[in-house]
């Protein structure tokens, strides 16, 4: 991956002032924390003097999109004897392999400011959304609850939470957060009690959320969501709406906002959503699809013939949705 988001850019600089001079360098270079072009074709200039120069030069590299330099200039940083900053500096080359989709080095990385830093909010809240996404579910959470606990420290709420125990109603409310407070973390297991039908400490946890940042677009849409699936469908399209007119165009928000409202027996509306983002066939291919999902296969079947009619194309998925709508309304009489 060759650009990285601008907003990550802006957020991983650690933008550190002065160079303090320093006797001692080192020429020792930790490649297990670096994948990029070969080392001895980024940099002729002299060696920093020490580790602020070091970050300073990284840096300077980031802003100007060039990351395997920063990289290279960030883990060097790592090898002079000051030791300054280098759970900031070992939080950020794992950012930046994150943003690159190397996630064993991100871990790598994380688990290296935590050798640091045991207590570090953002790499116990980054390593929580690592491993859920790698489907280890338990360990996920785990570094959430840590995440969440090591703020709740910092907040000097007197709160904290159990790995050994599922999260309550009263622990969820009572937990404090501010604008620095992990937002991941939070969302991370906000997803998890959803998903195990736990939707009122879901809600609460998104609410959180939503403290943290009024205008989070994931945060709105998980928290409509949420409510969806408790058939809350008013409430799922207020939250659903407003993350759209955040963001008008996120296709996630616009799914399941038709999905809402199919629930809710507009499918008209759920057309129309659906059409915001695609071509009239897969619009109606896909209203007729989640119709026979929600058991109604009756009601499905004009529009999957619509999106046959409409496009050749579509004609082997919606005849294969139509048949099995046929097939249902069959067994049901």
């Amino acid at each position: 991956m060759r650009t990285i988001n601008r907003v990550i850019l802006l957020m991983l600089p650690l933008f550190l002032i002065g160079c303090a001079s320093s006797d001692e360098t080192s020429n020792d270079f930790n490649s297990e924390l670096y994948a990029g072009k070969p080392i001895d074709t980024l940099s002729n200039d002299t060696p920093p003097l020490n580790e602020k120069e070091a970050i300073v030069r990284g840096d300077k590299a980031l802003r100007d999109n060039n990351v395997d330099l920063a990289l290279y200039e960030y883990i060097r940083s790592l090898s002079y004897p000051e030791k300054e900053f280098h759970d900031r500096t070992l939080f950020t080359i794992g950012r930046i392999h994150q943003s690159r989709a190397n996630y064993p080095l991100a871990e790598k990385s994380y688990l290296a400011v935590l050798n640091v830093d045991p207590a570090h909010t953002g790499a116990l809240e980054q390593l929580g959304s690592l491993y859920t996404k790698q489907n280890r579910l338990e360990e996920g959470l785990s570094y959430f609850y840590k995440a969440i606990n090591s703020d709740q420290v910092r907040l000097s709420s007197g709160q904290s939470i159990s790995n050994n125990h599922s999260l309550t109603k009263s622990q969820a409310q009572a937990f404090k957060v501010d604008d620095q407070s992990p937002l991941l973390a939070y969302m991370g297991v906000g997803v998890l009690r959803d998903v195990a039908g736990d939707h009122d400490v879901a809600q609460i946890l998104f609410g959180k959320v939503l403290t943290i940042s009024p205008r989070s677009v994931k945060g709105l849409i998980n928290m409509g969501y949420s409510h969806y699936m408790d058939g809350e469908y008013d409430e799922a399209v207020r939250l659903t709406t407003n993350a759209l007119n955040l963001e008008p165009n996120n296709e996630k928000a616009q799914n399941n906002l038709a999905l809402i409202y199919l629930a809710k027996g507009d499918v008209q509306k759920s057309v129309n959503t659906f059409m915001r983002h695609m071509d009239a066939p897969e619009a109606l291919n896909n209203v007729g699809y989640f119709l026979i999902l929600q058991g109604k296969p009756e009601e499905a079947i004009p529009y999957l013939q619509q999106a046959i009619d409409k496009k050749a194309s579509y004609y082997e998925l919606a005849n294969k949705n139509l048949e099995t709508a046929i097939s249902q309304v069959r067994e049901m009489n």
